[in-house]
């Protein structure tokens, strides 16, 4: 009976304050609160499952808005064309990483990223620069971007993410330097005030999704905050693909 009272007190406090409810059920208000208080120390398993219901509601509502968000984001994150983009140009799923190159998680992920994307083929893999981890964070970057500009993004890319430690000016310079690049474009080139503009649009970007941390990955409507341990990447293009599948038929 207890039980019963308990359920119809919890449904009308939808819409009625304590005061209307003790009137609603012929009780006082101390007595309703008398009820419910008893109730939950007898059952005290419904409070940690009204918790557990209201986490999982909450996660769910930042999801769908974290996908409506990257719905309205989904030319900048996949298509600037200012951001390096390594696989297949013209690949039918993308995959977009916020990443550093004095950062752990993203040495970590790089390997596991790029059998993939090499061993699938007609993968987009964005590689969106966040360097936050300091100065050499940011010489790395503009590094990157300026090989870009004489074809040998990967080169130095590859360089550069697989560096065992924190990289140095010396140790970008040798590096640049073995990707064959010319030195006087590429010095002019990573100076340029224009890789202000592009680094500052990806923390735009980022911060839009709250990415304060790295590395970032974003697949379709799939968000990784960290790296990816299991089995996501496969997962999330398999998804991708098979959702298209089904809107052609």
């Amino acid at each position: 009976m207890l039980r019963k009272v308990f359920i119809m007190l919890l449904l009308s406090a939808v819409v009625l304050p304590v005061s209307a409810q003790a009137k609603f059920f012929g009780l006082n208000e101390e007595e309703v609160k008398a009820v419910v208080k008893e109730y939950l120390l007898n059952n005290p398993e419904i409070v940690k499952e009204a918790m557990d219901n209201y986490a999982i509601r909450e996660e769910e509502m930042k999801k769908q808005a974290a996908v409506a968000k990257l719905k309205s984001h989904r030319t900048a994150l996949e298509r600037d064309s200012s951001t390096p983009v390594l696989g297949n140009p013209d690949g039918d799923v993308t995959i977009v990483e916020f990443f550093d190159y004095n950062c752990g998680y993203c040495k970590l992920m790089f390997p596991k990223v790029l059998e993939y994307v090499q061993n699938d083929g007609n993968i987009r893999w964005v590689l969106k620069d966040l360097p936050s981890l300091g100065e050499t964070s940011d010489l790395a970057a503009r590094a990157g971007l300026a090989a870009e500009k004489q074809g040998k993004y990967f080169e130095l890319h590859q360089a550069m993410i697989t560096h065992q430690g924190s990289l140095t000016e010396k140790d970008i310079l040798a590096y640049a330097k073995t990707a064959g690049l010319n030195m006087a474009k590429f010095n002019k080139d990573r100076k340029d005030k224009a890789l202000d503009k592009v680094l500052s649009a990806n923390r735009t970007l980022a911060n839009q999704f709250e990415f304060y941390g790295i590395p970032d990955f974003i697949i379709g409507d799939f968000i990784s905050h960290g790296a990816m341990m299991g089995d996501e990447l496969d997962v999330n293009v398999t998804a991708i693909r098979e959702a298209a599948a089904e809107a052609e038929e």
